[in-house]
């Protein structure tokens, strides 16, 4: 398996990179179902050696194949995945081709999968899931194009981009409050109204603006942007009271806050969908909020997991874990308020839990203070190590593809990170750039066929004009803007040597 591992100050960040990389994530790869078939467990097994998730799971997978550079692989399994969807813009969460036009019951309640192998509406009361496929079909169409830079392709996913925009408008109700049970959570439901919801949904919409507006659909881009703004207004006045954001409103309109801190807390610090007047109340009650590690992992999804009340379940504690989609949002939160210690001490936890169990992880894992230990723990799924891989590239290094071509560079490292040098080499639309921060200074490599627009933020106690050298040669000035130092790459047929220092 080829791929590029990240230069940290670190083994053991480095080596969990490497193994979540090899051993689950790739490892879930299976070309015998079909190319571009990916099992949400490294082993195959799990939850089916043939099934799919296109809520959350497929997402997280698609995105972490990327940053390992198998985009044929995630081209092939959206070509899959699109086939699903209805008219109306719905996608299933869940593809079971072993159980396509059957009904059975789950823990009591009626299931009935379409005859495509699709399953469009969950068992539990309040319908969980309802915007989650479609919310994680945006995110992937985002982050495979910032990857390709392929605007042929992205052309042509215009009208099912439409189309899951539309049926996400159409969860949004009078109030600009998105309706449905919890967006990754189905027991409990958290009905009717969730706060991680909202933020996903309010992201999500800001995500397909900026798809519409690279493609010239102005009118489609402000539409989005239009429904963006309603649900981050609607989110900051309903679900914010006492220092913390509401984890969800029930359907008598009730505001729950009863389980401590929550990951409504985390994802609306990492998203920006708080105010940041919110933000600035919030933030150093999250910062080191221990209790959202269960059983020595990041990130559960309540500090007072105890909490929860009979009435607030359908059935069991299953999903009062916790779980790499949480850990995801903390790791989100952490970037955004530019904590590296923070950021580096929960990816060390759960590097550790995967080493401990030979580099396998869990889907979820309980707190002893709920006195619900789970049914079974699935082991080598592949939610923590996906997780891993994106948090890692996105967050620590703070890489990010822009959808103009460009490359920005914003790492989250604690102080030793910097004194010690960090890098990573990046391959992607046909361009790669080798890199490696260390004190006041970028050095690294090009190539590419056209100039690299790279965007930097200020290194930490830097002082006086920054410098830009290639070839050893000095270049152009470089710009200041908005909090970025922006720069140009010469094209180059090989690698070519280039330095900014301050």
């Amino acid at each position: 398996m080829n791929f590029d591992i990240p230069r940290l100050p670190d083994p053991l960040l480095t080596e969990a990179y490497e193994a979540a990389a090899s051993k689950s994530v790739l490892a879930a790869v299976n070309d015998k179902i079909f190319f571009g078939y990916f099992s949400v467990c490294g082993d195959g097994k799990g939850h089916g050696g043939n099934t799919t998730f296109p809520g959350l799971d497929w997402g997280q997978s698609a995105e972490a194949l990327l940053w390992l550079g198998r985009e044929d692989v995630v081209r092939a399994s959206w070509e899959y995945v699109k086939s699903f969807q209805r008219a109306d813009g719905l996608l299933p969460f869940a593809i079971l081709p072993d159980h396509a036009g059957k009904a059975f019951d789950i823990l009591g309640y009626p299931v009935q999968v379409d005859p495509n192998g699709g399953l469009y509406r969950h068992w539990e009361p309040g319908n969980a899931f309802l915007t989650l496929a479609d919310v994680t079909y945006i995110q992937v169409a985002d982050t495979f194009f910032r990857a390709t830079g392929d605007l042929d392709w992205l052309r042509r996913q215009a009208e099912t981009l439409r189309r899951a925009v539309g049926f996400l408008e159409g969860a949004v109700d009078a109030n600009g409050l998105v309706r449905g049970g919890g967006f990754y959570m189905e027991r409990p439901a958290r009905h009717r109204y969730e706060g991680v919801t909202q933020c996903y949904n309010a992201n999500a919409h800001g995500i397909a603006a900026g798809l519409f507006d690279r493609i010239g659909d102005g009118a489609t881009a402000a539409r989005c942007r239009g429904l963006a703004d309603r649900i981050t207004a609607a989110f900051r006045r309903e679900f914010w009271e006492g220092g913390q954001c509401f984890e969800y409103i029930t359907p008598d309109g009730r505001k729950i806050a009863t389980h401590g801190l929550t990951d409504a807390d985390w994802i609306a610090v990492g998203s920006g969908t708080a105010s940041p007047e919110q933000v600035a109340v919030v933030w150093p009650r999250l910062r080191d909020a221990s209790d959202f590690v269960y059983d020595g992992i990041p990130t559960g999804v309540a500090t007072r997991p105890e909490a929860y009340e009979d009435w607030e379940l359908s059935s069991d504690r299953h999903d009062i874990a916790a779980m790499g989609r949480v850990w995801y949002l903390e790791a989100w939160a952490r970037t955004a308020m530019g904590d590296g210690e923070g950021l580096v001490a929960s990816l060390r936890k759960v590097a550790e839990t995967g080493k401990i169990n030979g580099w396998s992880w869990c889907e979820r894992y309980y707190s002893e203070r709920t006195g619900y230990l789970g049914l079974h723990k699935m082991q080598w799924y592949v939610e923590y190590p996906a997780c891993l891989v994106r948090i890692v590239n996105r967050f620590l290094l703070g890489v990010e593809y822009g959808l103009d071509g460009s490359l920005s560079l914003a790492p989250t490292v604690p102080a030793e990170f910097w004194r010690d040098g960090f890098g990573q080499r990046l391959a992607w639309a046909g361009r790669v750039v080798d890199f490696r921060f260390a004190g006041r200074s970028l050095a690294g490599t090009y190539e590419g066929a056209t100039a690299q627009r790279v965007r930097v933020r200020p290194f930490p106690g830097a002082a006086g004009q920054p410098t830009l050298r290639i070839d050893g040669s000095p270049a152009a000035a470089v710009a200041a803007r908005g909090g970025w130092l922006e720069f140009d790459l010469p094209p180059s047929p090989k690698a070519r040597p280039f330095e900014l220092t301050a």
